[in-house]
């Protein structure tokens, strides 16, 4: 037999005493508070000098084998962290792809303009043996070689790898060639078929993408300031 179930009675309050009321629930989500225009000014003339600043010197000593996968990764890092600082100065999410794109090519290009200058201001074309060769396959299908070498005098031979003319295949193993051999060893050294023309005009692209992005970033910055005062 079921039972009979029975309300709960309120229990009444004295004479005068009012009964408390309950607070009202919050419905919807409670919008953020807007950033100052102060912390957007600073955040913005941050994000414009020194986002390319590091990012490109993190990539130029990338340029050097020892340093590439450090510096590649705190570059990304760096990266990520001045994304969510333009989004702190424009919360509109217009800005962020720009910022991805300069960015991704703030990152790209760099290592390879650097050594580029370096090998066209300081290589000596010298002579090498090939001691051995590998095939590495990219996802179109194209092969590509990399050779190991040794100097044909003896002496030493910092990063003693490279591609490009007289890296070929297996059958280029324990040939004479001539490569590009920058002295101090800050890069690696390049064939003689390196197009050093080509590659140096990347100095000028790193400039521009930087100038890009230092004026994504104040015009983001002046269009959050410009709807702030009209509020």
């Amino acid at each position: 037999m079921a039972r009979g179930g029975k309300k709960k009675q309120k229990r009444p309050l004295a004479n005068g005493v009012a009964r408390p009321q309950k607070a009202p629930r919050r419905t919807g989500s409670r919008k953020d508070k807007p950033v100052s225009p102060r912390t957007v000014k600073r955040t913005a003339g941050l994000l414009a000098v020194l986002t390319p600043l590091v990012i490109v010197g993190l990539m130029v000593l990338a340029g050097n084998p020892d340093c590439t996968a450090p510096c590649t990764v705190v570059a990304v890092l760096v990266l990520i962290v001045s994304l969510g600082g333009l989004m702190v100065v424009r919360t509109s999410g217009w800005v962020l792809w720009p910022g991805v794109l300069l960015g991704i090519l703030l990152v790209a290009l760099p290592t390879a303009a650097f050594r580029a200058e370096v090998i066209a201001r300081r290589a000596e074309r010298t002579a090498v043996v090939v001691t051995w060769a590998h095939a590495a396959k990219d996802r179109s299908g194209r092969v590509s070689w990399k050779c190991g070498i040794r100097r044909a005098d003896g002496q030493p031979l910092p990063h003693a790898e490279f591609q490009g003319s007289g890296c070929y295949g297996t059958s280029d193993v324990g040939r004479t060639t001539t490569v590009l051999v920058d002295p101090d060893g800050w890069v690696p050294p390049a064939g003689t078929d390196l197009d050093l023309a080509f590659l140096g005009l990347g100095v000028y692209a790193v400039a521009t993408l930087s100038l890009l992005w230092a004026l994504l970033a104040l015009v983001a910055a002046r269009r959050t300031l410009r709807e702030s005062t009209r509020r």
